[in-house]
């Protein structure tokens, strides 16, 4: 059992992942077998892998898996060798959450450090970007882009990783999940997400659409008129429509008939108010990876229509943004839960350096200097987390 996730992460095998939330932790271990798979049906691929780890093994294992933003792998950046998609049996994998405890162990395969790849800058045109985005959106070549901005700040001499894993799950609170995941060249990707892809139990799954987003206050009347401003934003509720529409679309064809809400409801995760619609269905068949290969990636990461959106951001954003906007979690014999990681960073194998990303949903009224403000205050987290200087 995890009574101290920090302790535990500290004192954890290379490379570890960590997913904490307010259900408890997971964290795992070293690697006793991956499978990798890059490129259009990467998913199919690794559920093959899968299916002939679950064939030699006498109990199906608990696995854990990461799927990048991107389907192929990266062009030379701080990500260094990312698959576009993997899974691993963890070596040793400890869970404490509130109705599943359990400890697995595996016989570890060594791990080599790869040399660290070189931090090609990320360009600073993201004012550009987005009113090309809501151009693209006006002209109906799109109905919705999420544009993501990368930026690169120097790490203080006295960093360390559980501090700031400790500043961030003390900053977000209830209802999000503070992630950390180690790269194979030392790198470590950590943030906090509000944002659930999956969660399943047998055939009963939930996810939700999470977009729409101002500041919150420390003022309970200064939230209601914020609150009451998201709720009557045309902006922010068509951009959250789109969402739930596509969801919808995914699940439909897996699922029996479905449960959304009518309406969004607005929900605060640290200093920020979303609007919030869950979605929960009975899955036909108990799938769980494709589940989550043909939910991801949702138009609250990338846009609509998805592959369209998608070539846009890869032929304009000029970063990689790898694991962020991408997925991480486990899958188990009789259930699975992914996060999407979201106000993240990415840092350095000798933490001499952190890339932090944040980005927003545009459509055809979207104002490039309020959309700039938004990813500011998606940032102001992991920047204090971080001890990192504003801008």
């Amino acid at each position: 059992m995890l009574v101290d996730p920090l302790a535990a992460w500290c004192e954890a095998a290379f490379p570890r992942t960590l997913l904490w939330d307010d259900a408890g932790a997971l964290l795992a271990e070293g690697v006793a077998w991956e499978a990798t798979a890059n490129g259009p049906g990467r998913g199919m691929r690794l559920a093959r892998a899968l299916g002939r780890l679950e064939g030699a093994r006498a109990e199906p294992p608990v696995v854990m898996g990461a799927l990048a933003f991107e389907d192929a792998p990266p062009l030379p950046s701080p990500w260094g060798a990312l698959a576009g998609a993997r899974l691993w049996l963890p070596a040793r994998l400890r869970v404490d959450r509130r109705d599943w405890q359990c400890e697995q162990r595996e016989t570890a395969l060594a791990v080599e450090r790869a040399p660290s790849a070189p931090w090609p800058h990320p360009p600073a045109r993201f004012r550009d970007l987005v009113e090309d985005a809501a151009q693209l959106v006006r002209d109906g070549v799109l109905r919705k882009v999420v544009v993501a901005r990368a930026i690169d700040q120097r790490l203080p001499a006295n960093h360390r990783d559980d501090v700031a894993l400790a500043r961030l799950k003390a900053a977000v609170g209830p209802g999000a999940c503070v992630y950390a995941h180690d790269l194979p060249d030392g790198a470590l990707f950590l943030g906090a997400t509000p944002e659930i892809l999956c969660s399943a139990r047998d055939t009963h799954v939930e996810t939700h659409a999470l977009a729409g987003t101002c500041a919150a206050t420390d003022d309970g009347a200064g939230d209601e008129s914020r609150i009451a401003s998201l709720m009557a934003s045309t902006k922010e509720r068509k951009e959250h429509g789109l969402v739930v529409e596509h969801l919808q679309a995914v699940l439909r064809a897996r699922c029996r008939p479905f449960a959304v809400e009518s309406c969004p409801h607005v929900r605060r995760v640290g200093g920020l108010l979303h609007l919030e619609t869950r979605i929960a269905a009975e899955l036909l068949v108990p799938d769980y990876l494709d589940a989550i290969a043909a939910l991801h990636p949702t138009p609250a990461t990338c846009g609509l229509p998805v592959a369209l959106a998608a070539s846009w951001i890869a032929r304009h954003e000029r970063f990689v943004r790898g694991l962020y906007c991408g997925a991480l979690g486990w899958l188990a014999p009789r259930g699975c839960h992914a996060i999407v990681p979201l106000r993240g960073a990415l840092l350095a194998p000798d933490r001499s350096l952190a890339r932090l990303f944040a980005g927003c949903g545009i459509v055809e009224s979207s104002d490039p200097a309020l959309e700039w403000e938004e990813t500011e205050l998606k940032l102001r987290v992991m920047r204090q987390a971080l001890r990192l200087a504003h801008g």
